[in-house]
């Protein structure tokens, strides 16, 4: 992890962590292959009752490939762990589903949009993780009712 990732995950998790909330979170994560536990800091913005990750350089990126298919995460918001749900949602395949994504996200921070191909009304081109809180129980089918897990409600 770079030095300014190391600040920025440091900061979050200090009592000083007002001056960056706002802007910054962190992702906790289970790594889909490995199991292992990671630590990601990500710029969020708020979209409905959850939030929404651009993904910006994917091809310099690995983290965000765990959310495809949806998996449960943490995020640090205000200094507090949140549980939600995040899914990959990549604007090439559901570019109707990512547009509103987006949209909230250029509002946040609009520079992004020159990151974009066609600018902000290109949505092909983005990949974003939205993250909702985790609001329903779902039992693991073949479990017996032992296996529980805890998913966003999908609208």
């Amino acid at each position: 992890m770079g030095i300014v990732k190391k600040l920025i995950t440091a900061g979050l998790q200090s009592p000083l962590h007002g001056v960056l909330d706002g802007s910054f979170d962190l992702v906790r994560y289970q790594g889909r292959r490995s199991g292992e536990t990671f630590i990601t800091p990500t710029q969020y913005a708020a979209h409905g009752d959850g939030i929404v990750i651009f993904v910006g350089t994917p091809e310099r990126k690995t983290w965000w490939r765990n959310f495809r298919g949806g998996r449960n995460l943490e995020v640090l918001l205000a200094g507090r762990w949140v549980p939600m749900f995040g899914e990959l949602v990549v604007g090439a395949d559901e570019a109707d589903r990512i547009a509103p994504l987006l949209a909230s996200y250029l509002r946040r921070y609009p520079k992004v949009a020159r990151h974009l191909p066609q600018g902000a009304t290109e949505a092909g081109s983005a990949i974003v993780v939205w993250c909702r809180p985790r609001t329903s129980t779902v039992v693991a089918p073949g479990t017996g009712g032992i296996d529980v897990e805890t998913h966003a409600v999908h609208q």
